[in-house]
């Protein structure tokens, strides 16, 4: 998989704020699917040019991930960038999904561009200076952060310098997707992480253009789309599983 720590100089692929504006009212929204139908059909795809914020207690959230890193690549032919900040990227499973759609798994892990932070510091610098000029370079369709709040929730940091980092790096992400039309998701697995600290389910939520939580009950998932107040049941299964959906 390709690695953009040395990716190019922050602005390198910078453009003046009347083009940006420009760029942003005359580019067409499109949606990124899931390819699985259920989830399709009731979430609607997940739109460009909008911060998705996924808040999980289930790793359904990183199947979703993958599977639209996936899509991203073979639908429209353009490159992933993924920032990961909790070990959440697995070429194993990249790769057993390329064998379920019948594609060489090469295409697709060399066009996902990965980088993974261990500390908040290292976090904040990847978001704040890298990931314009890696989006920029690579023409990405799809922007991921993943595990965003984890690092900042490190013992060792005040809470009050954490959430001030968080802010900074969820503008930036904003603005980034707005800029460059990218479908972008933020992904957070564990919904008591977010009632740990002060004001941090607040900031998450209200800084996202849609928020989609997933909870675990009984004998399946409840997956809500916050921002619309609407809710479904869903029975997941393995994403290399073929369902009857699939065969109509």
């Amino acid at each position: 998989m390709s690695q953009y720590l040395e990716a190019d100089a922050p602005g390198s692929g910078a453009v003046s704020v009347e083009a940006n504006r420009e760029l942003i009212q005359t580019r067409p929204q499109r949606r990124l699917s899931t390819s699985v139908k259920a989830l399709d059909d009731f979430i609607g795809g997940f739109p460009s040019s909008q911060v998705t914020l996924i808040d999980s207690s289930d790793r359904l959230v990183l199947d979703i991930v993958h599977l639209l890193c996936v899509n991203q690549v073979l639908e429209e032919g353009r490159d992933v960038v993924w920032v990961d900040g909790g070990n959440s990227v697995n070429p194993y499973a990249l790769t057993s999904l390329c064998k379920r759609f019948r594609v060489r798994s090469g295409e697709v892990l060399e066009s996902v561009n990965v980088s993974r932070a261990f500390t908040a510091y290292q976090l904040v610098t990847l978001i704040e200076e890298m990931m314009e000029a890696e989006v920029a370079r690579t023409r990405a369709g799809l922007l991921v952060v993943t595990s965003f709040p984890d690092l900042f929730q490190d013992k060792d940091m005040w809470w009050s310098e954490s959430l001030q980092l968080m802010k900074r790096c969820l503008a930036c992400m904003r603005e980034v997707t707005r800029r460059h039309g990218t479908v972008t998701l933020v992904t957070n697995l564990g919904l008591s992480k977010m009632l740990y600290k002060k004001s941090l389910r607040s900031l998450m939520y209200s800084s996202a253009d849609q928020v989609l939580r997933i909870e675990s009950q009984r004998a399946a998932l409840r997956i809500s789309v916050v921002n619309e107040g609407r809710s479904m049941l869903y029975h997941p299964v393995p994403y290399y599983q073929r369902t009857l959906d699939e065969f109509r």
